[in-house]
């Protein structure tokens, strides 16, 4: 397995941001592949989305650890992933950094390989587009966004694991 980070400043403060990104309904805001979000329980979601042309729907957990600024999350359908958030900062700027590990499957790393010169290069830009959707989504307005519930039950969300997923449900990776 191999990981990937990034990071970025936003102009919001950390507290702010933190509850932005910890809050599911959020996630259409900066994760573009995903539609619906729903709590299966305690710290486990259902996602559903489209990424590459397939749609997909997986579960999974994530933890938000509101006094260390960190979430945690992965996937039951891919078990080598895993990601880690964490925000820090003081006054009115925060700093997100993102830490991915995962093993891609052979079509993902060929996909990233042609279009982007090399797989690592490939995460570096997803990475990076994705840490741009959260700092724009948090400097456009945090409570707006969270404003739109696109949170569903679990029961909401129909199964299409067979056609794939995205374990972080990024487009590019």
């Amino acid at each position: 397995m191999d990981t990937y980070t990034g990071r970025i400043a936003i102009d919001r403060g950390a507290a702010e941001v933190f509850a932005f990104l910890a809050d599911i309904r959020t996630m259409p805001h900066y994760l573009p592949t995903v539609r619906k979000v729903g709590p299966l329980g305690p710290d486990r979601v259902a996602v559903e989305g489209e990424s590459d042309g397939h749609a997909y729907h997986d579960e999974g957990w994530l933890t938000a650890e509101a006094e260390t600024g960190r979430l945690r999350w992965g996937t039951n359908g891919t078990k080598d992933y895993e990601g880690e958030l964490s925000v820090h900062g003081t006054g009115g700027r925060a700093e997100v950094e993102v830490r991915l590990t995962l093993s891609p499957d052979r079509p993902m790393a060929r996909r990233m390989q042609q279009q982007h010169g090399s797989l690592a290069h490939g995460m570096r830009m997803a990475l990076d587009r994705t840490l741009g959707a959260i700092k724009a989504a948090c400097e456009g307005g945090a409570g707006a966004a969270a404003e739109k519930d696109t949170t569903r039950s679990a029961d909401d969300l129909r199964d299409s694991r067979p056609f794939g997923h995205s374990a972080t449900l990024n487009p590019d990776i």
